[in-house]
């Protein structure tokens, strides 16, 4: 019988394809997203370099053909955890859980008992690593600003119909990197910055106090939130108290207010402030998860079932 001679039939990338190649090489990047590659490809296009391009700017069509090109020649290949949703740039080193997350993502950060344990809050260790994100329909209205953002309102109305790649939202899968994920979406993202010499962001210290009273369950429950508070809380008042100010969930201000008030004796006229949220003759539980037990703080109107 015959051997079958196979010969690789892939033409070599254009100059084009490789310019694009080497930016992706050079930002260090582990992955990315076909909209950040449209914008890569755009940033050559107008970068006035000798490209051979035969139009001013490119389309979706082409970002197709040139993403298939760099799949070939094993420049990128579809992220094991995202797919088709992100791409490895094959000679980039890979990162860790949360750097993949928040490089896909561009909203979301690491928060509740992950954030706590890199805080040093916590000698608790999760399995999981704890994300926070906006809602669907929030994350719909924040990508659309960023597209005007990324491309320019002015620029935006002169392009055609494929000449704009409309960022998507992110559907994370249920682990990353061989690490679960523990994901939780909210109509009112808090604050977050950057994790020095990642590419992750994490929630600050002050929302992820905050976050431990609006979200008990996901930061060890409420005993342990309460242990974390006792331990920590005086030391990061500065942060803490703006923190609670700028949320718009009343029963973390209430929670916070009976814990700094009547467990830590914090005397501070914007904690007392807090009062104007209780409710008297209100069902509302220092614990969301335990149920309501008659002591309570009168002043704080609130069930202490802990």
């Amino acid at each position: 019988m015959a051997e079958t001679i196979r010969t690789d039939t892939r033409r070599p990338l254009t100059q084009l394809e490789k310019a694009l190649a080497k930016e992706l090489r050079k930002h260090g990047w582990p992955l990315i997203t076909p909209y950040g590659l449209f914008h890569e490809l755009r940033a050559l296009y107008m970068s006035g370099r000798r490209l051979r391009l035969r139009k001013p700017l490119p389309d979706t069509f082409e970002l197709a053909q040139r993403r298939r090109n760099l799949v070939r020649a094993s420049v990128l290949t579809p992220d094991p955890d995202y797919r088709h949703r992100a791409y490895r740039i094959v000679t980039n080193s890979d990162c860790a859980a949360e750097e993949i997350c928040c490089l896909v993502d561009r909203y979301c950060y690491v928060a509740h008992l992950s954030a706590m344990a890199r805080y040093g809050l916590t000698d608790r260790r999760p399995e999981a690593l704890h994300i926070r994100a906006p809602t669907r329909q929030l994350e719909r209205q924040l990508l659309a600003d960023a597209m005007i953002q990324d491309y320019g309102e002015k620029v935006l109305g002169e392009l055609g119909e494929h000449q704009i790649l409309r960022p998507h939202t992110i559907a994370h899968p249920k682990t990353v990197r061989d690490r679960p994920l523990a994901l939780t979406r909210t109509r009112h993202p808090g604050a977050s910055l950057p994790i020095r010499g990642t590419y992750a962001r994490i929630a600050t210290i002050g929302q992820t106090f905050a976050d431990m009273l609006e979200e008990p369950g996901a930061c060890g429950g409420m005993a342990h939130v309460l242990e974390v508070w006792r331990e920590h809380a005086a030391l990061y008042l500065k942060d803490i108290i703006p923190a609670v100010e700028d949320t718009p969930h009343a029963i973390a201000k209430i929670r916070a207010g009976y814990i700094l008030d009547e467990l830590l004796g914090v005397h501070d006229e914007r904690v007392q402030h807090w009062t104007r949220h209780a409710q008297r003759g209100s069902s509302r539980r220092l614990d969301p998860e335990r149920p309501f037990a008659p002591t309570h703080s009168e002043k704080w109107m609130l069930s202490i079932n802990v």
